[in-house]
């Protein structure tokens, strides 16, 4: 019954023209809402994951924001904008800073990836309401 492939972005559902039964929407609901389940524990796992690596920077960060050739950041003369005292901080503490970063990316699409499938189970529950009047309504529910 896997009229559906999984993709970065979701589940993928290959006969767009299909016409589903109630039995094959239930399916696919317990399909797409076990797939939001991990894809929430996706989230937390990233979310701890960024946490970590922000504490890692942040501990490596705090002895050269007293360095004194550390940028200023304001708008004053000899001062820096945050963006400039970030890349500042990236020459020096490379792998911190570019692990932090990519654990916000991670993050982030773990969020989209599972607002996706949040998505597609809503979508589906309609069709499971439309595909059973469907059925009932050529008396395939008696």
């Amino acid at each position: 019954m896997s009229d559906f492939e999984k993709r970065e972005s979701g589940f993928e559902f290959i006969g767009e023209d299909a016409i589903l039964t109630p039995v094959q929407t239930d399916y696919y609901l317990k399909v797409l809402n076990n797939e939001l389940g991990r894809s929430q524990l996706a989230v937390k796992r990233a979310r701890q994951d960024e946490l970590e690596k922000e504490r890692s920077y942040l501990e490596m960060r705090a002895p050269l924001l007293l360095d004194e050739d550390c940028p200023e950041v304001g708008r004053g003369a000899g001062q820096v904008s945050a963006k400039e005292r970030d890349s500042w901080f990236a020459a020096r503490i490379p792998d911190e800073y570019w692990a932090y970063r990519e654990a916000k990316v991670v993050r982030t699409n773990a969020v989209d990836y599972a607002w996706q499938v949040k998505a597609q189970v809503e979508i589906m529950r309609s069709l499971n309401v439309n595909a059973k009047a469907i059925y009932d309504s050529h008396g395939g529910g008696r």
